[in-house]
């Protein structure tokens, strides 16, 4: 038994590993790839169709290799497939020289790094134990802080941007080494059971309504997404250090956020009440970005984005993958990863055409609404978490009063 438990927990160092490095690779390039596409192209719309064919092949790649995984049933050899293409993907972008080039290596990147996610996510979970997946995936934020800070301070000290897509691919290949050490064999790794021979028209028909309002959410968030470090270099006259600065605070809050608050929610109930909250929050976030005017401003936005993100995210995976049947546990995580990258698909447009034709706060403004009609849908889950079919808005409003108080006395100490 003591045996079990060493080997789960070695394996979870590993699995909060490789979510500390794939992450620290993905922030330390997001941060610069909207400003290297301007720079290269010259056209908020040529910067949004650029992140779109990201999202085109990455949202694809994410629903035919999740599958694939479940069928398989080696989700480790899926990461380390992932790793290793990644980690080409990533070197590649250094060689990009014009608005083409940068375009086919965004492609890439969107196959590569659709392939592990839903093999490491089903890795991470254990039913019953919400606490193990908050704690790998918290590590994904700490990486994105990381991340952001290194090539922050890179390209700062040498104005390259090339330097930045090595140090990016050099950490998915020291990722693909620690996915050596994982065995290809363990109980997460079996596909079998009776959600293997079920479709993915199934798996989206059974969740749909997670997957609706999450990307009702994240379109809003992707439009602003695709400007937001042009509106930050332009409008508000930060430099790449404020910049990365900016993007450390929100994922050092989700870290911590997932390790206090997120870890401790045990109930889908519960968790529905975050989703909603989340969806209200982000509303707050880009309104905040629609006033803002300094960069102490943006500091308190970030924060309350960092908290709001670790809500809705974790609060969707938990009810995916807690209804899961065996074998379907990739498809569906996956699945949420793919509606991320539609949603980017579609925000990188709206993004680019509205910043084009009504300037970049205009942005904001739509994703603030946009958050507003996530909420709304998630109104409407109380029979995908087994709860009564009416809707009782007092009830909620008690169940929020009582997370409130419980952050309030538990980890403000106030």
């Amino acid at each position: 038994m003591r045996h079990k438990t060493i080997m789960s927990e070695s394996k979870g160092v590993r699995l909060k590993a490789l979510n500390l490095l794939e992450n620290s690779s993905l922030g330390a390039s997001a941060l610069f790839i909207p400003i290297l596409a301007n720079t290269l192209t010259g056209s908020y719309m040529l910067v949004g169709i650029i992140a779109a064919g990201y999202g085109v092949t990455q949202a694809l790649s994410y629903a035919y290799f999740g599958r694939l995984a479940d069928k398989d049933g080696r989700m480790v050899r899926f990461v380390r497939l992932g790793f290793l293409a990644s980690s080409s993907a990533f070197f590649a972008h250094a060689l990009a020289y014009d608005g083409l080039t940068l375009l086919l290596v965004r492609l890439a990147a969107g196959v590569a790094t659709g392939m592990y996610a839903g093999a490491m996510l089903t890795l991470s979970h254990e039913r019953g134990n919400n606490g193990k997946l908050a704690g790998i995936v918290s590590f994904g934020s700490l990486g994105w802080l990381l991340g952001s800070i290194a090539s922050s301070a890179i390209q700062q000290l040498t104005s390259s941007y090339a330097l930045v897509f090595i140090l990016a691919g050099s950490i998915f290949f020291a990722g693909f080494m620690v996915s050596l050490s994982l065995k290809v064999s363990s109980y997460a790794d079996r596909g079998r059971g009776p959600g293997v021979g079920t479709s993915l028209l199934h798996v989206v028909r059974k969740n749909y309504r997670v997957y609706t309002s999450f990307m009702l959410r994240h379109i809003g968030a992707a439009a602003t997404w695709s400007i937001f470090p042009i509106f930050l270099n332009q409008e508000l006259r930060l430099n790449g250090l404020e910049l990365g600065s900016l993007y450390a605070i929100n994922a050092s809050t989700q870290f911590l956020f997932m390790n206090t608050v997120m870890r401790r929610v045990r109930s889908d109930a519960n968790m529905h009440r975050l989703v909603q909250m989340g969806a209200l929050l982000s509303s707050l976030v880009f309104l905040a970005y629609y006033t803002a005017s300094t960069y102490m401003y943006m500091v308190s936005a970030q924060i309350l984005l960092g908290v709001s993100w670790s809500m809705i995210y974790l609060g969707s995976l938990y009810l995916l993958l807690n209804k899961s049947n065996d074998g379907e546990s990739a498809s569906s995580t996956a699945l949420l990863e793919s509606s991320i990258s539609i949603s980017i698909i579609i925000g990188s447009l709206i993004g680019g055409f509205v910043a084009e034709f009504a300037g970049l706060r205009s942005v904001m403004l739509l994703s603030s609404l946009l958050c507003i009609t996530s909420f709304i849908a998630t109104v409407n889950w109380r029979g995908l978490i087994g709860m009564k079919s009416t809707y009782n808005i007092n009830i909620n409003i008690i169940g929020y009063s009582r997370y409130v108080k419980m952050i309030r006395t538990k980890y403000l100490k106030i």
